[in-house]
């Protein structure tokens, strides 16, 4: 090859590897831009995804925290009608009295016997105005003798149901007032002839602390009712008051036998002629033996057929006034009639319709036990209307999961959610509930409380 020729193809050579460090540097460079912008966009994308990310739980928590507001509002609100209904009958009722007061107080201060109106409240709840003015002047003026501190006792508890106090959930030991009152009875119990009496006022302001929101019928907290009661004295002794006190925490606490027991002595303790007086608080207590009585007929549908049941049954039989036809277990039908009865007596009361869905929303379960479950649902959907009650929900949410209403359940569902465990009072639940729907409802509970063990012990 000549040297021209070698040159030329030497030139050519170093061309192509000019260009092609020409294309590599490009192509490199290229690449290190693509990673640096695909870095850069990766990045950006991050901190707006982290941003969004963000704002979406921020989002979340405040439509939460709106949920939980609006359900606390309403419930509030419910309660304050509840508070201003009642309030506005005390004041109606309450006028006549007062001009009684001012005419015939001050004799009646030095004259009247202050046990009888002692006894008609601890054990009846019977209290009108003229009551109450006795019984606080002569604690004021009362010593240290073991009568003296029963009147003192009395009329803390009065001074306490007139407040409209109730005990904190995360208090410590009883308020001020109640543990003065507890000192009191305590003191007047060391008097054999008071003895009862003050068993009776220390049974009640144990009830009170046990129906709290703190306690929610606890079984420690019902097993202190139930202890005290029995130091009241047997059954034929116990005051229409303490029947229902120990009916309650046996109800709460799945004791179907000994509620049905303690609900049917307080209604063959009631007086047929009390509809009539001014005095509210024993057709209170009538409602709620009515109510309870309903209640627990419910739980009966699992016992076996015995000498007690059936005599329950046929005083409910009796009292309930069965009127309705159709589908339907007898059983369930006499216990709708029951809380009808005591339904009846809410509206009687003054009561307002979240008051008597108290007892409109227990219904339910019959329908439940009959596995009407289309029937549950329509009755949960008509008591949610008046009010949020936790069984309620749970009732609608399990009933709108079997009729397939989807989004009705998710509404029962997150309102669930909203109520705290212990408010579902799981062991009267298991009792009101055939096994499955219980299993169901028990698994509900603890799936919207973040699995939480729910289970009665």
């Amino acid at each position: 090859m000549s040297d021209s020729a070698e040159r030329q193809l030497i030139e050519l050579v170093s061309r192509e590897q000019r260009g092609l460090r020409r294309i590599l540097v490009v192509g490199i460079t290229t690449l290190v831009l693509v990673v640096a912008m695909s870095a850069a966009l990766g990045y950006y994308y991050y901190v707006v995804a982290e941003d969004l990310s963000v704002k979406s739980r921020t989002l979340t928590e405040d439509s939460v925290r709106l949920e939980k507001a609006a359900f606390k509002m309403r419930r509030d609100i419910d309660q304050q009608k509840n508070r201003a209904a009642g309030q506005d009958l005390d004041i109606r009722r309450a006028y006549e009295e007062i001009r009684q007061i001012y005419t015939t107080a001050a004799g009646r201060e030095t004259s009247a016997e202050v046990l009888p109106v002692v006894v008609a409240y601890l054990q009846r709840g019977r209290h009108s105005l003229a009551d109450e003015h006795l019984i606080e002047a002569r604690a004021k003026k009362a010593g240290t003798d073991p009568q003296g501190q029963l009147v003192k006792g009395t009329a803390g508890l009065l001074a306490w149901d007139r407040s409209g106090s109730a005990i904190q959930d995360k208090s410590v030991g009883l308020p001020a007032s109640l543990q003065a009152a507890q000192e009191a009875f305590v003191s007047a119990s060391a008097d054999p002839d008071l003895r009862q009496l003050a068993q009776t006022g220390l049974a009640w302001i144990s009830f009170i602390d046990a129906a709290s929101t703190r306690s929610s019928y606890s079984v420690e907290a019902c097993q202190k009712v139930s202890d005290l009661v029995g130091k009241i004295g047997d059954d034929a002794e116990l005051g229409l008051q303490p029947l229902y006190w120990r009916a309650q925490c046996n109800r709460k606490m799945g004791r179907t036998r000994d509620a049905l027991n303690d609900y049917s002595l307080a209604l063959n303790k009631v007086d047929p002629e009390t509809d009539d007086t001014p005095d509210r608080s024993e057709q209170t207590l009538q409602m709620n033996a009515f109510h309870g009585l309903g209640t627990v007929l419910i739980t009966t549908a699992d016992l076996p057929a015995d000498a007690d049941v059936d005599a329950a049954r046929a005083l409910a039989e009796r009292v309930c006034e069965v009127r309705e036809t159709g589908e339907g277990s007898a059983l369930m039908k006499l216990t709708r009639a029951c809380l009808d009865q005591a339904i009846a007596l809410r509206v009687k009361l003054g009561e307002t319709e979240n008051q008597q869905s108290g007892s409109g929303e227990n219904k339910s379960f019959t329908y439940l036990r009959d596995q009407d479950f289309q029937g549950a649902f329509d009755h949960a959907q008509k008591i949610e209307k008046t009010g949020l009650f936790a069984w309620n929900e749970l009732v609608r949410a399990l009933s709108a999961e079997k009729v397939g209403e989807v989004e009705v359940a998710r509404q029962a569902r997150r309102n669930v959610s909203m109520f705290s465990p212990e408010q579902f009072n799981i062991c009267e639940l298991k009792a009101l509930m055939i096994p499955e729907i219980y299993e169901s409802g028990r698994e509900m509970i603890s799936v919207e409380h973040d699995n939480v063990e729910v289970d009665c012990k």
